[in-house]
């Protein structure tokens, strides 16, 4: 099993005040318990001032791939996940991608606890889990972080809602093709090879 794994955070701390278990370690729990490959977990979205040289050296031992959002801007993110795709499809049945919805800008996602300025936007999110879901033998996938008091006008709980189902329409799309049933690309034009309706 690989991971993609979008957040603004790495999550690798190796304590977080003075436990081994918080929101802030997470991701080294999972890989140091050997559920996950440190050379098949991929990161997008990281930035801000965190994690500090010693966890970085440690992340780098396990080989993981984190793109910042530096990179992702640089790069492009369709890019950077054909990358991501290549290394996650590479000796691994299936994939499981864990969303903190901070990878978005907190400007578009506010209710979170651990906002970052200058993350993804909403759209390049939902367009990222719907890729991942068509183009990926998906196994399962969380969102996670979302925090309603934080919250203004309910803006981060429709992300977050939004996420889940780009992700299943994406797992839905995969299924109908492998099937052999026809499928639209979500880029083509609405309503291209759609009979205009008959009578009234």
């Amino acid at each position: 099993m690989s991971l993609i794994h979008f957040d603004a955070h790495a999550d690798t701390g190796d304590t977080q005040f003075g436990s081994l278990y918080g929101h802030g370690t997470p991701m080294r729990r999972l890989i140091e318990s050997g559920a996950v490959r440190g050379d098949r977990f991929l990161q997008l979205g990281l930035r801000g001032y965190w994690p500090e040289p010693e966890t970085l050296d440690w992340m780098a031992g396990q080989a993981m791939r984190s793109f910042e959002m530096t990179e992702v801007v640089a790069r492009g993110l369709d890019e950077c996940l054909s990358e991501a795709f290549t290394i996650a499809t590479d000796d691994c049945d299936g994939v499981f991608l864990s969303v903190d919805i901070d990878v978005v800008d907190p400007g578009m996602a506010p209710g979170t606890g651990t906002p970052e300025p200058g993350g993804l936007t909403t759209r390049q999110l939902l367009d990222a889990v719907r890729r991942i879901a068509m183009e990926m033998p998906l196994a399962g996938m969380d969102v996670v972080e979302v925090s309603p008091p934080y919250d203004h006008a309910e803006i981060t709980a429709y992300l977050a809602g939004r996420v889940v189902l780009e992700a299943l329409s994406g797992i839905a799309w995969r299924r109908r093709r492998e099937a052999g049933d026809p499928v639209r690309h979500p880029a083509d034009p609405l309503l291209v090879n759609r009979h205009p309706h008959q009578g009234r």
